[in-house]
C-alpha cells in the first residue's frame, strides 16, 4: 500500500553503440530536489527521477558519463514525497535549511513520472475518474443555482446547463489491478498529511504535523466556520495542542521564509467511487 515499483535506465551518450542498461527495484517515496530552478513540487520530482551519474564503460574502457532515468511502474497507493531542503554548510558545519519556496498541490498526478506502459494501462481508470469528477461538479453547480434561484424571466435568457455525459459501458477496473492489492490504478492523487519544519538548521527549530480531517468523521466541523465543500478541515499538531485549519492555510506551508515548511507530504490515491 506504500511500496511501488521503479525502472531506472543508464545511457552514455559517450557510446551510443553501447546498450542502455536497466533495473527494476521497489521504491518507498519519491524525493522533490530542490535548487534554484524549481517552483514546483512537480519539477524537484523530475530532478530526482534523471540525473548524469560517472560510472566506468566497458565499451570505451574508462569512468564516463551516463544519463539515469527512472520511471514508475508500479504506484502505491499511498504516496510519500520527501523535500530535500537540508545540506552541508561547511563554512558553518551545520546541516543548513533551503527556505525557498516549492508549491504542491492538493491534487497530485503522476502519470508524467510513469512508464508509457503503465500510463496505457491506467487510460480507462483515469477517464472513469474524471467522469466521476465531472458529474460532482455538476451537481454542485446545479444545487448552487438552487439556493440562488432567480426569476423565471431570467432563467430563459440563461444557457442550458448540459450534462456531463456518461459512460456507454458500466466502468470495470481490469483484472490485473483487481488482483494488485494497495496500487493506484489512475496515477491521481489528493494531499491527506504534510510534516513541516520551522527553524533555519536540521538540529534546531520544530517540527509539525497536519492531517486532514475526513468529511462526516472525526466529530464536528468547527462552529459558526462553512467552508466550500470541495475544501476540507485539517488537524494541525503541535505537541499537545490541537486546532484546525482550512486547505488555504495548507497551502502556505510550502516555503518562502520563516513560517512552517512542509518536510514531508503524503498523498492518497483517488477513490473510483
Amino acid at each position: 500500500h506504500m511500496s511501488g515499483r521503479m525502472v531506472t535506465t543508464w545511457k552514455c551518450d559517450e557510446a551510443p553503440d553501447e546498450e542502455p542498461t536497466e533495473r527494476q527495484e521497489p521504491f518507498r517515496k519519491l524525493n522533490c530536489i530542490i535548487d534554484k530552478s524549481v517552483n514546483y513540487l512537480s519539477q524537484g520530482i523530475k530532478k530526482g527521477l534523471e540525473e548524469v551519474i560517472e560510472k566506468h564503460s566497458e565499451t570505451l574502457g574508462r569512468n564516463a558519463d551516463y544519463k539515469s532515468v527512472s520511471r514508475i511502474a508500479r504506484l502505491p497507493e499511498y504516496l510519500t514525497v520527501t523535500y530535500n531542503r537540508f545540506f552541508w554548510k561547511a563554512s558553518e558545519s551545520i546541516d543548513a535549511k533551503i527556505v525557498k519556496s516549492v508549491k504542491f498541490p492538493l491534487d497530485l498526478d503522476v502519470s508524467e513520472f510513469c512508464t508509457p506502459e503503465l500510463v496505457e494501462k491506467m487510460r480507462p481508470a483515469r477517464l472513469h475518474l474524471r467522469e466521476i469528477e465531472d458529474k460532482k461538479a455538476h451537481e454542485r453547480k446545479l444545487a448552487k443555482k438552487g439556493q440562488n434561484a432567480e426569476p423565471e424571466a431570467e432563467k430563459k435568457d440563461m444557457d442550458v446547463d448540459v450534462k456531463p455525459e456518461a459512460s456507454s459501458a458500466p466502468f470495470e477496473l481490469s483484472p490485473e489491478f483487481k488482483a494488485d492489492d494497495g496500487c493506484n490504478p489512475t496515477g491521481m492523487y489528493e494531499l491527506i498529511g504534510v510534516v513541516t519544519h520551522i527553524g533555519r538548521t536540521a538540529n534546531s527549530g520544530h517540527y509539525m504535523a497536519w492531517v486532514r480531517k475526513e468529511k462526516g468523521v472525526g466529530g464536528p466541523d468547527p462552529a459558526g466556520r462553512g467552508i466550500p465543500e470541495t475544501q476540507h478541515w485539517w488537524y494541525k499538531f503541535d505537541d499537545d495542542e490541537v486546532s484546525m485549519v482550512t486547505d488555504d492555510e495548507i497551502l502556505k506551508l510550502c516555503g518562502g521564509g520563516d513560517w512552517h515548511t512542509a518536510y514531508v507530504t503524503l498523498y492518497r490515491a483517488k477513490k473510483l467511487e
